[in-house]
């Protein structure tokens, strides 16, 4: 584990390396990054400007919801979404095969390349605007209920993770569906909504999209004070899970890799 735990900074340091060498793309990337948060936390508010509740949720508590899916998703860009992005042409080019070959694990490797130090702006201005609304809701902050968070943060993160890398796989099989990628960036997005309101969907949709609606709204469940016992454990026992299927599924999949040299 400390093996890893040191090979992790390493990468973070190569990638502030890179950063440093070029900084005219980071402060782009790092202005485009903050634009599309802005815009994400924006579009919540004009959607629930003439409401005041929607599925059992305060327009105030609708806000919150929003404002945790930016620090999460943010937290989720700057750690992994840019390596998944590069599953597609490493495998269809055949560099997985570099991966493979390294004394380290491979899919630790893959997932922990790329650190995006762009992203951690969408992760301050949702950070920002979660503090302002949990002070108008009077939302009692306490050690303790910040260590929920911190942990149920963790936990979401290996949820979605889990669910990207797994979708992400399968481009072993179907190299050229690079925009199944697109296609996360877009279902992820509804992470943002109460689960409450996809319970109107047909049983097959919400059994679909149940993990990434758990993904934000068990966080802000917690914060509310609204959460039961059975929610909080379907949380964590979907997150154990998805975390042994996507390895399991990994190594399955390296069974029917080709690799370029073959």
């Amino acid at each position: 584990m400390n093996r890893y735990i040191r090979l992790y900074g390493k990468l973070i340091s190569l990638n502030f390396a890179t950063l440093m060498a070029y900084r005219g793309n980071f402060v782009n990337n790092f202005l485009s990054s903050l634009s599309w948060g802005f815009f994400s936390l924006y579009s919540v508010v004009l959607l629930t400007s003439q409401i005041q509740s929607l599925f059992g949720w305060k327009r105030e508590e609708l806000l919150l919801l929003n404002a945790l899916y930016g620090v999460i998703i943010g937290f989720y860009h700057v750690m992994f979404s840019g390596n998944f992005e590069r599953f597609s042409a490493l495998i269809h080019f055949g560099q997985l095969d570099s991966y493979l070959l390294k004394p380290v694990d491979s899919q630790f490797l893959l997932t922990f390349w790329k650190f995006n130090f762009a992203a951690t702006s969408r992760i301050l201005i949702a950070f920002l605007y979660a503090s302002y609304l949990i002070g108008q809701l009077g939302v009692a902050v306490s050690p303790l209920s910040v260590a929920s968070f911190i942990v149920l943060l963790i936990v979401s993160l290996g949820i979605l993770y889990s669910l990207w890398f797994i979708a992400s796989t399968t481009l072993i099989w179907f190299t050229r569906l690079s925009n199944i990628i697109e296609l996360l960036f877009t279902i992820t997005g509804s992470a943002r909504y109460p689960q409450e309101m996809f319970r109107e969907f047909s049983i097959y949709v919400f059994v679909f999209l149940l993990p990434l609606t758990l993904v934000i709204t068990t966080p802000a469940k917690v914060l509310l004070q609204r959460i039961d016992v059975i929610s909080l454990g379907t949380f964590f026992a979907l997150a154990v899970f998805f975390v042994i299927a996507s390895r399991k599924f990994w190594k399955f999949a390296l069974r029917s890799y080709t690799s370029a040299s073959s």
